[in-house]
């Protein structure tokens, strides 16, 4: 009988209430156990089991050497342990069958890496992570390969755990440290060192062992999940069992119900300080234990991001039957009301931001809206789009029907259905002809730039006293003179433009006096000698200045400039007055000021590496870290993060620092700040991927299409890059950006002539001759790897008016061959910012050999 030996071991068994009972009783503030998860604990999460891989790779080997039909498991292992006694061991199938379908680790890599690829946590994992919140858990260790713990963590919590994948990095954890500590004793996917054959799991790394070892001294263990059949981890179990000053507190073996007890197991439960406690699942038993010991699931701060509302609709989709277990259906229940009201909140913040809507919206239609977000929210977008169709022919409220109309837009624009969106575009202007909003609105669906400015020239004989009109059409105009010549639109026309609005409102609120300090800059671009562009510069500086030196617009003008002009006076004249404004302005004021003089002290590190300098830094950071409150900003952190990698050499701590931002203030402003500094750790990958997934709804699609290009990029899948480049190009991203993104892509690509295709294609239609610098540097870069004679002339002259100094005229040098001259401008940039070695690990132009003597290992890496 299957149950003989839960018969023989009654005696053993603990309920989950009195193992919630011992997990309460600390010594302390330290816990005094550990959790240990197996496979198990990844089922409801989609993750096979070892027994379903068994079965698949049984009968998979079984078809591919036995003469005989397959029929059944029993029999194909009793075949395979008589015919293959060499590798096949009956006892642990999982391991000689994985070591016999593939051949190498990262055969095996890859494998794991498909099976745990775009994995979410159950909720399971929520309640774990309450428990660690709660301080009853401070460690976890698992045999498993997925990042579901972690990712839980990072999803539901504020702590960011110590992961510890491989067995180098594992002797650096202390059992002392608060942190969460997940320590995988066979690897992790993202390792080509993951141990699943026989001969790997047969004994545990040296650093691994004495690291179980270490904590069960301190620690009991709860086993969840856990079949047992890694023989290197029951005998470390068996060895410390006999030892009097270990595992004091016991093991717990969670065992669900049904599941066999193997013969190696009832030895284990035999023993003193081992007993079992039956469970139906790792999602009941985590969530039992929440409830048990007092706490309640709160799965962090709101449920806004995007990979979180997918775990948490996968939560309450509950494909497994988990509401079963009572405490789960109880939280369940809160979560959908929670949701509920979230999309309720978000939509009575959208109704409220218009003034137009003065009369109140009827409860059937803001019914009506909340059905149709949640249904875009659930990327049901066809339903969404016939229910809006019937709402818009059903409704007589015309202040309703331009929600509908408005919300069709905008899904006719995401499915690039550029003529339906117009169509209803019309139907929306058609509503209230005069209404200016609607009217421009219409401007974001048109794909041409010259289709904008025609429309924006059309309306503005309709609404001739429209400062926003104007502006709008003064944005465009300029995004339209990147890289076209003044024929259907000049500067001078942007010039008198912005003075009509300037003279309708010359209050700094009205946008105009930024956009004309944006067009002096653009139609200077092109020049060297930069004498005209800075006396206009000014002149426009001194107007702002005279009507308020501390308003707003001025302060991030003259920061601006001042950073413009590279000059240590001008920056501290310009430090000086924000810091006399920030001592008498409100809280919200001081930390746009903040973010300035975050930029200003950015600039003076790139100006000189002198002590003096790194002295102001240290003061600037200490004096506005003191208030929180105003420090939190992600430019502030960043700025410390930059400094803690590029003056310290301390990766681990600007990689944290980098990973704070993610959750603070102004971090959509901030991305590629944010994910510059993240994938300096390719470990970063998935976070870096999930906190832009995060943000995509709140930040423009080229910003986000353009960030993903960066993390693409990093990945080396340099096609799937190219195609978003191509993707953006029709959206009407910015030219040069564009041009240059692309070929440093295919020069990544090794698509060498493409490369000097595209640059010869396009180099004219660039203005700013900076850019233009770039793009030769590449090209010439490019024929160097083919054989092709280089422009020695064109580099020669990129040196020169860079003045033989920078990342440039560094890149020249090193194209000519000229290595004395190249790598002196390579140590003087990475000794000056350590932040530089990592972006010149990017740029094909410098050779290897060179950067291999900056590496990291004089530095703490994260």
């Amino acid at each position: 009988m299957n149950n003989i030996p839960e018969v023989k071991l009654l005696f053993k068994k603990r309920s989950i209430k009195d193992l919630a009972d011992y997990i309460r009783i600390k010594s302390g503030t330290s816990p005094n156990y550990a959790i240990f998860l197996g496979a198990g604990a990844s089922v409801t999460s989609g993750i096979k089991t070892g027994f379903e891989l068994v079965q698949e790779w049984r009968k998979e080997i079984f078809d591919r050497l036995s003469p005989n039909p397959y029929t059944d498991p029993d029999s194909a292992a009793e075949w395979l342990a008589e015919n293959h006694p060499d590798w096949y061991d009956k006892n642990n199938e999982y391991s000689s069958l994985f070591e016999k379908k593939f051949d190498l680790p990262s055969q095996r890599r890859r494998f794991v890496e498909l099976q745990v690829d775009k994995k979410l946590p159950s909720i399971g994992y929520a309640y774990l992570v309450e428990l660690f919140e709660s301080k009853f858990f401070d460690t976890v260790f698992t045999t498993n390969f997925d990042d579901l713990i972690n990712e839980a963590f990072y999803q539901f919590s504020s702590d960011r755990p110590l992961l510890c994948a491989h067995d180098s990095s594992i002797k650096g954890i202390s059992i002392a440290s608060s942190r969460p500590k997940i320590i995988k004793l066979h690897g992790d996917y993202l390792f080509d060192s993951i141990k699943s054959s026989l001969k790997e799991t047969e004994s545990l790394e040296n650093n691994t062992k004495e690291k179980l070892v270490e904590f069960s001294k301190e620690y009991g263990l709860i086993f969840v999940g856990y079949a047992g059949n890694d023989n290197s981890i029951i005998e470390v179990l068996k060895y410390l069992l006999k030892q009097p000053d270990y595992l004091k507190n016991g093991i717990y073996w969670c065992k669900r119900k049904g599941d066999k007890i193997t013969p190696e197991l009832f030895k284990l439960l035999n023993q003193e300080k081992v007993y079992w406690v039956e469970i139906d699942g790792f999602d009941e038993l985590m969530a039992e234990l929440v409830h048990e010991l007092g706490s309640q699931l709160s799965l962090g701060e709101t449920l806004k991001a995007t990979k979180r509302e997918k775990m948490i609709q996968n939560f309450i989709t509950d494909n497994h039957g988990l509401t079963k277990n009572k405490f789960i259906s109880k939280d369940l229940i809160k979560l959908k009301k929670y949701t509920y009201t979230q999309d309720i909140s978000s939509l009575i913040n959208e109704l409220s931001e218009s003034d137009n809507d003065e009369q109140k919206i009827p409860e059937e239609d803001f019914k009506n809206l909340l059905f149709i977000d949640n249904l875009i929210r659930e990327k049901n977008f066809s339903l969404a789009e016939e229910k809006l169709k019937d709402f818009i022919s059903d409704s007589n409220n015309h202040n309703i029907k331009s929600k509908y109309l408005q919300r069709i837009i905008s899904l006719k624009i995401n499915n690039e259905d550029i003529k339906s969106a117009l169509e209803y575009s019309d139907k929306l202007i058609e509503l209230d002809e005069f209404n200016l909003n609607n009217a421009l609105s219409r401007t974001n669906i048109l794909p041409k730039l010259t289709e904008k400015i025609q429309y924006l020239k059309d309306l503005k004989l309709k609404f001739n006293y429209s400062i926003n009109v104007k502006n709008n059409l003064c944005r465009i105009a300029l995004r339209y003179l990147e890289y076209n010549k003044e024929s259907i639109f000049s500067f001078k026309e942007i010039y008198d433009l912005i003075e009509e609005s300037l003279y309708q409102d010359n209050s700094l609120q009205n946008s105009a006096w930024r956009i004309k300090f944006d067009a002096i800059l653009d139609e200077y671009s092109d020049c060297i000698d930069k004498k005209e562009r800075r006396e206009k510069l000014y002149a426009l500086l001194n107007k702002i200045k005279d009507i308020n030196p501390t308003h707003d617009t001025y302060l991030n003008i003259f920061s601006s400039c001042s950073i413009l002009e590279k000059e240590k006076s001008k920056i501290f004249d310009c430090i000086s007055h924000l810091e006399n404004v920030y001592n008498s302005s409100s809280k919200n004021k001081k930390k746009n000021i903040l973010k300035y003089l975050t930029k200003l002290h950015s600039c003076l590190l790139t100006l000189d590496d002198g002590e003096k300098e790194k002295t102001i830094i240290n003061e600037f950071i200490n004096k506005y870290s003191e208030d929180e409150n105003i420090s939190n900003i992600a430019p502030f952190k960043l700025f410390i993060a930059k400094y803690e990698i590029g003056q310290n050499k301390d990766i681990a701590k600007g990689i944290e620092l980098a990973k704070e931002a993610i959750d603070s203030p102004w971090r959509n402003e901030n991305i590629h700040e944010i994910l510059s500094i993240l994938l300096i750790d390719k470990n970063n990958i998935q976070i870096s991927e999930e906190f832009l997934d995060n943000i995509s709804k709140d930040i423009p699609e080229t910003s986000y299409l353009e960030s993903k290009v960066e993390i693409l990029n990093s990945k080396n899948e340099f096609s799937k890059s190219l195609k978003i480049l191509e993707k953006m190009f029709h959206k009407q991203y910015n030219f040069s950006r564009y041009i240059s993104s692309k070929v440093y892509t295919l020069l990544m690509d090794e698509n060498y002539n493409e490369v000097i295709t595209i640059v010869n294609e396009n180099l004219d239609k660039l203005r700013d001759y900076q850019e233009k610098d770039i793009l030769i540097i590449n090209r010439e870069l490019a024929k160097s790897k083919i054989g092709i004679d280089i422009s020695k002339h064109e580099l020669h002259s990129i040196i020169s008016h860079n003045q033989s100094k920078g990342d440039v005229a560094m890149c020249a040098f090193f194209i000519l061959g000229d290595e004395l001259n190249g790598n002196r401008q390579l140590k003087n940039a990475i000794e000056k910012d350590y932040m530089n070695y990592f972006n010149f690990l990017k740029w094909p132009a410098i050779p290897k050999k060179f950067l291999s003597i900056y590496s990291s290992q004089d530095s703490k890496v994260a």
